[in-house]
């Protein structure tokens, strides 16, 4: 790491900050640098002092969707914790700063009468990850509804559309660039809507849910959906619901979700996908690619889950 890292005096830098607090399956070692930003223009600073410097950085925004190593992360990680909202009826838009959660921006959007972003109350984590990933829930996705997301590159900010950002399934260009962009803010559509109604709606989802989600330590659905299929009804009928690694189990409840039982490592973890996706391969010939992003100083076979 460079000894020329000049971050904001104003912001609360931490060493070997533990990100098992930071992150929804409960795992993960430290990060070698650890601040939280609150404001766009400090998130844009921190970015650019970073590649500056040549220091490594690795944005997260609420922790989902994520499986840091036990030996922590090298470099820079920021907290987005940017949550700005307002919405603009006049022009259907909602215009949200990336470390929003999709969750808490359904409700906002339900409560304020404004339709077409029901579906996020089902996708964990922020609207930057949900951007990066395309994330979606009960039929929809951000593709369906983003007009336009601002992104850091490492030469300015860029203003990009969703021809840019070449939506598909759980996949936008962001994963594979090079230059590791970041999310800013995005403007997602929105139609009038009667309060009362939507808010019924987002009810049902939350039920659905419940009903048919674990709850507890997890990272969400750990794995893609096959053309075709159901990651969850795969690992299903491989026979390995309850199936263990450690403290890391299959849920019971829905096979697409590896759970931590308190006591798991990152390793538990890995291990377990691993041979979820060995034998879901041997019996049914599909090699299942995992949703779950892994970070950080992870050993070169740890690589072979996302190859």
């Amino acid at each position: 790491m460079s000894a020329t890292l000049s971050l904001p005096e104003h912001l609360d830098v931490r060493q070997r900050e533990p990100l098992a607090r930071h992150s929804t399956f409960g795992v993960g070692g430290p990060a070698d640098l650890w601040v939280d930003v609150h404001a766009v223009d400090d998130l844009v600073a921190v970015l650019d002092a970073a590649e500056a410097a040549g220091t490594p950085r690795t944005v997260v925004g609420h922790g989902t969707n994520l499986l840091v190593a036990d030996a922590g992360i090298e470099g820079l990680v920021l907290a987005n914790s940017c949550v700005g909202l307002t919405f603009d009826p006049a022009g259907g838009l909602a215009q949200v700063e990336s470390g929003h959660t999709m969750a808490r921006l359904a409700r906002q959007a339900a409560a304020g009468g404004h339709a077409g972003l029901g579906f996020a109350i089902g996708v964990p984590g922020t609207v930057g990850g949900a951007v990066f990933g395309n994330a979606g829930a009960w039929g929809s996705d951000i593709a369906a509804v983003l007009e336009s997301a601002q992104v850091w590159y490492p030469d300015g900010v860029r203003r990009l559309g969703p021809d840019d950002l070449a939506f598909a399934y759980r996949h936008s260009a962001l994963q594979n660039d090079p230059e590791t962009p970041v999310v800013l803010t995005a403007a997602l559509r929105i139609e009038p809507g009667d309060p009362a109604e939507l808010e019924a709606q987002l009810q049902t989802f939350a039920r659905r849910r419940l009903d048919t989600q674990p709850r507890g330590q997890n990272a969400g659905s750990f794995f893609k959906n096959p053309s075709g299929d159901y990651a969850g009804r795969l690992i299903e009928s491989a026979g390995l619901k309850g199936c263990a690694r450690g403290g890391a189990f299959v849920s019971p409840l829905h096979a697409n979700f590896i759970s931590n039982d308190g006591t798991a490592t990152a390793a538990d973890v890995l291990s377990l996908a691993r041979h979820v996706q060995t034998i879901v391969q041997q019996r049914h010939g599909i090699r299942l690619e995992p949703e779950v992003r892994l970070l950080g100083r992870w050993e070169t076979a740890a690589w072979e889950l996302t190859a």
